[in-house]
């Protein structure tokens, strides 16, 4: 028996578009004003990931271009668009990594693109090392507890799930691996041991607030200076 599958439309939206002042040497992002309030948590220094859509390369003729040269050199072989950064696509969608070198109202001042002005951004994400720079983390991204996960200030802590703690009674404290930080855009890992430590350094650094500080902290969190 064969089963036909009909898939919906997609609609995608543009949440901005690509702006280049040759003159100034300058390239930022236009956000639509009814998309202003996303930026809102973005700073100047960020790392982002753009999405774009290459408008001009949407056709049907060239959305059914599958084989590619890469870098539009003849001299290297027919290689299948998925491996390569072709705007020659099934869908047309770009993706960069830049920096966010200042915000002006609903403009974000980026790195210099290839994209051509009026480039649709169909998505603008932070960048996470953990997730667009895979690396070996001792903390599977099955055992975080992700919505654990605390952010205060730039740093996001997540905690390691505690099931199966009974298995790691052979394990040290300075071998278990039990939190990953995310600090910014970059990722690492506290064992037990390293989280006690800084626990401890972060007791020291509280007592060594002036007092007017530590009372007033007292006071809004309801105890008693």
């Amino acid at each position: 028996m064969v089963v036909q599958v009909t898939f919906e439309p997609l609609k995608i939206t543009p949440v901005g578009y690509v702006r280049k002042n040759d003159e100034l040497h300058e390239v930022f992002i236009e956000i639509l004003p009814e998309f202003k309030a996303a930026m809102d948590g973005l700073r100047e220094g960020d790392w982002i990931k753009l999405v774009l859509w290459f408008h001009e390369s949407d056709t049907p003729e060239r959305r059914r271009i599958l084989k590619v040269h890469p870098y539009g050199n003849p001299a290297n072989p027919l290689t299948g668009v998925f491996a390569t950064r072709s705007p020659y696509r099934p869908n047309p969608i770009a993706l960069y990594t830049v920096r966010i070198h200042r915000i002006e109202d609903n403009r974000l001042y980026i790195d210099w693109i290839d994209a051509h002005d009026g480039t649709p951004v169909i998505d603008i994400k932070i960048f996470v090392e953990r997730y667009d720079c895979p690396k070996e983390i001792p903390i599977e991204e099955r055992e975080a507890h992700i919505r654990e996960g605390r952010m205060i200030g730039e740093v996001n802590v997540i905690p390691r799930k505690g099931e199966h703690l009974d298995e790691l009674e052979e394990v040290s404290p300075a071998e278990y691996d039990a939190v990953i930080l995310e600090i910014g855009p970059k990722t690492t890992t506290l064992t037990a041991k390293e989280l006690v430590e800084l626990i401890e350094a972060l007791k020291e650094a509280y007592e060594g607030l002036p007092v007017e500080i530590r009372d007033r902290l007292r006071t809004r969190e309801g105890r008693s200076p």
